[in-house]
C-alpha cells in the first residue's frame, strides 16, 4: 500500500505560493549578484598610475534570461508517463575571456510540470473518497515540480564568438513537488511529496547545451540557448510502491529540455 499525504476540498494555492516564493528568491539573487558583477567590472577599470586590484578572473559578463521548457515524466510510480510545458528564468555569470573557453554559472528558477490522461488514481478513504468505495478509480494526473537551481558549466567557445557549447551540472532544491489526481467524478486527491519518505527534495542533473548569438542590441548581445537535462536522482525514490500501478515498485524522473532567451550585459 502506498503512503500518501492528502487533502480534501478546493484546489489549494500551493502552486501560486511556491511560484511567488521561488521568484522572490530569484529576484533577491539577481539584485545581490548584479551588485557583485558591477563591483568586479569597476575594479578592472583602473586609472593610469593606480595600482590594479588583483582579480581572480579578467572579466564577468552577466546575462539575465527567461526560460521555456518541455518536461517528460516517466517511471513506475504512476501508470502513465506525463508531459508538459514549464517556465522559469535565471541569471548567468560568464567568467570566460572573449573567444576562449572557460567557466560560467547560473542561479535559476525552473517550473517543471506535466499531465497525463488516466495517469493516476484516487484511493478509497483518502482525500474525501468514501472508504465504502472499494474500487480504486482511475484519474487524470497533474504533476507540479518547481526548483531553485545552481548550475556550473564549462563553456567551449571558438574565436568567431557567434556560438558556444555547454557541459555541466544542475543542482536543484524543490520548492514545490505535488501531484493532483482528478477523477471523472468526485473530489481530487493531492499528494505532497515534499517531506515524505519517497520524495527527493534535491535534484542533480547532467546538463548540456548550445548557445547562439541572435543579434546585437546596442552594445549588448541577444542570445538563445538550448539546454537538455538528464536526472541522476529521480523526483520520487525508486523504492516507492504504487497502488495505481498494480503494486509496481519504482520511481519517477523528469527529463527537461529548455530554451533560454537572454541579453548579455
Amino acid at each position: 500500500m502506498e503512503t500518501r499525504i492528502s487533502a480534501t476540498g478546493p484546489r489549494r494555492n500551493n502552486n501560486a505560493r511556491a511560484s511567488s516564493a521561488g521568484l522572490r528568491i530569484v529576484s533577491i539573487l539577481f539584485a545581490v549578484l548584479s551588485c557583485f558583477g558591477r563591483d568586479s567590472y569597476a575594479q578592472v577599470q583602473t586609472g593610469v598610475g593606480v595600482d590594479r586590484v588583483p582579480q581572480l578572473v579578467n572579466s564577468v559578463v552577466i546575462m539575465p534570461y527567461i526560460t521555456g521548457s518541455y518536461n517528460q515524466f516517466s517511471g513506475k510510480a504512476y501508470p502513465e508517463p506525463a508531459k508538459g510545458l514549464g517556465f522559469g528564468g535565471g541569471l548567468t555569470f560568464d567568467l570566460t575571456d572573449t573567444g576562449k573557453s572557460g567557466f560560467m554559472f547560473d542561479f535559476a528558477f525552473q517550473d517543471m510540470r506535466g499531465a497525463a490522461q488516466n495517469g493516476s488514481c484516487v484511493i478509497p478513504g483518502l482525500g474525501g473518497v468514501p472508504l465504502s468505495d472499494s474500487n480504486i478509480q482511475s484519474a487524470d494526473a497533474y504533476h507540479y515540480w518547481q526548483y531553485v537551481l545552481f548550475e556550473p558549466f564549462w563553456k567551449f567557445q571558438g574565436a568567431k564568438k557567434n556560438g558556444y557549447l555547454l557541459l555541466g551540472l544542475s543542482f536543484g532544491y524543490a520548492v514545490l513537488s505535488e501531484t493532483v489526481s482528478t477523477p471523472a467524478t468526485g473530489p481530487s486527491q493531492y499528494t505532497m511529496w515534499s517531506g515524505s519518505s519517497y520524495g527527493n527534495q534535491f535534484r542533480l542533473d547532467i546538463r548540456a547545451g548550445i548557445g547562439v548569438k541572435l543579434a546585437d542590441i546596442g552594445k549588448h548581445q541577444l542570445v538563445f540557448e538550448a539546454r537538455a537535462g538528464y536526472p541522476i536522482f529521480g523526483a520520487i525514490n525508486s523504492n516507492y510502491v504504487s497502488s495505481c500501478s498494480s503494486g509496481d515498485v519504482g520511481g519517477w524522473r523528469i527529463i527537461t529540455l529548455q530554451g533560454n532567451l537572454g541579453l548579455r550585459l
